[in-house]
C-alpha cells in the first residue's frame, strides 16, 4: 500500500473497516452512525494520502486506528457546537443525558490524548475498540507483559486526571 498499490489498500480497508466503523461509533456515540460513515470515509483517504509516509515502527492497524481516533477529534472539534450534530430527541430529559454522555465522552477523550502516543494506541484499542489485550499486543508489535505495563501506567495516569465515575462508565476502572 506505501507503494501505490491499489489493491492492498482495498484489503486493508476491507479488513479493518468494519472496525474502524465500531471505533468510530464508539468514540462519537451510537447516535452518531452516519457521522461514523463519513469519519471511517475521511480515515481512508488520510490512510491512502499517508502510506508512502508510514514507517515501520508498529502495525498497519494501530496506525490506522491512529488515525481514526485522530479524525473523530477533529469531527468532534469541528461540530460540537453545531445543532447538526446533535440528533433530535422528543424527550428533553433524554436529550439532556445524551449530551451529558457526549460532553463525558469528549472530556475522556481530550484527557486521553495527553498520554505517551502507546499509551493512547493501547487505550484505544482495549477499550474503545473492544480488543483484548493479547491482540492488542500482537496489533501494536509489543510483548503481552509490555503492552499489560502500557495499560496499567495509562490507567493510573488517567485515574489521577478524572473523576471516578467516568473511569467507571468508560474505562470500568
Amino acid at each position: 500500500m506505501a507503494k501505490g498499490d491499489k489493491e492492498s489498500f482495498r484489503f486493508i480497508a476491507n479488513a479493518l473497516g468494519y472496525k474502524m466503523h465500531r471505533t468510530a461509533i464508539k468514540i462519537l456515540g451510537s447516535s452518531h452512525f452516519e457521522d461514523a460513515d463519513d469519519v471511517v470515509q475521511i480515515s481512508l483517504i488520510k490512510v491512502w494520502q499517508t502510506a508512502p509516509r508510514w514507517k515501520n515502527k508498529g502495525s498497519v492497524e494501530g496506525y490506522i486506528y491512529k488515525i481514526v481516533f485522530s479524525t473523530c477529534m477533529d469531527f468532534i472539534r469541528k461540530y460540537k457546537n453545531a445543532e447538526e450534530f446533535k440528533d433530535n430527541y422528543f424527550n428533553l430529559e433524554i436529550l439532556d443525558n445524551i449530551n451529558n454522555t457526549n460532553e463525558l465522552r469528549k472530556m475522556l477523550l481530550k484527557k486521553i490524548q495527553k498520554l505517551s502516543k502507546e499509551q493512547q494506541e493501547a487505550i484505544l484499542l482495549h477499550y474503545f475498540s473492544g480488543y483484548k489485550q493479547k491482540e492488542v499486543s500482537n496489533i501494536l508489535k509489543k510483548s503481552e507483559k509490555a503492552t499489560e505495563s502500557l495499560i496499567i501506567r495509562a490507567r493510573k495516569k488517567l485515574k489521577t486526571i478524572l473523576p471516578k465515575d467516568i473511569l467507571e462508565e468508560f474505562l470500568h476502572v
